[in-house]
């Protein structure tokens, strides 16, 4: 098949790469930091997108995208982590080892576990597969679906979360930490998450009978992200001053 070729100029590798006319461009953000994917991108402990080179628990490539059959994958390359891809549409996607879906969303977010470090990666692309179309789940991907959180669940959750969000540490702050930051008592907090929880197990979400196993769960189903913490901090910047 004969594909036609542009050059576009690489700023993460200071070159002019071809680029196959007609192909969709795609942005991937990790950090605040922006990388432009010609083809493909791999992301990993070493990869074309280094995310953490001192984690000895991250694949050196967890996962790519890769441009094919017109249209941009997000692929699974690890052997034991998965990916969780969230879509600004909506869309909520459990990849396993080996298994692929194609991007059907504007903009959207792969999450995983490494160890107890949560990651994050931001995408956007200029035109993505027709959402009408029936995603490729290669490999068994499964969709995942959650309780949707209320804005006062969501700031307690990151504010429990929050050291392990900016890989600090792997513990969570106390009941009391965390009421003395919001002004409320720590009954109050505890309530908030025991009907959170119970709300997760009406809809299948299971082994969360502590809040540590339940938090786990949130980061590692990307259902609570750095992208969250930052959200809140930027709403309520007296909360977290030093």
């Amino acid at each position: 098949m004969l594909q036609l070729l542009s050059l576009r100029y690489n700023p993460q590798r200071q070159a002019w790469a071809p680029t196959i006319c007609g192909m969709a461009g795609l942005r991937v953000e990790f950090i605040g930091e922006i990388h432009h994917v010609d083809e493909e991108l791999t992301f990993g402990r070493s990869a074309d997108l280094v995310l953490d080179e001192s984690n000895r628990f991250m694949h050196r490539v967890v996962g790519s995208f890769v441009w094919q059959s017109s249209s941009w994958w997000i692929e699974n390359r690890g052997d034991a982590s998965k990916l969780f891809v969230f879509g600004s549409d909506g869309t909520r996607v459990e990849l396993p080892a080996g298994a692929r879906t194609a991007v059907s969303m504007n903009t959207g977010t792969v999450s995983f576990l490494a160890g107890p470090t949560p990651y994050q990666l931001t995408f956007s692309v200029d035109i993505p597969m027709n959402a009408a179309a029936p995603l490729d789940l290669t490999g068994d991907a499964t969709a995942e679906f959650g309780t949707p959180f209320t804005p006062r669940e969501r700031e307690y959750l990151v504010t429990f979360a929050r050291d392990r969000l900016l890989g600090e540490g792997t513990s969570l702050s106390s009941f009391a930490v965390v009421a003395d930051m919001w002004g409320v008592s720590p009954k109050t907090v505890e309530n908030t998450m025991l009907r959170l929880r119970q709300r997760s197990r009406d809809v299948g979400v299971r082994n969360i009978e502590s809040l540590d196993d339940f938090v786990t769960h949130l980061l590692a189903h990307g259902r609570l992200g750095l992208s969250d913490l930052l959200a809140v901090e930027a709403s309520h910047p007296a909360i977290f001053e030093p």
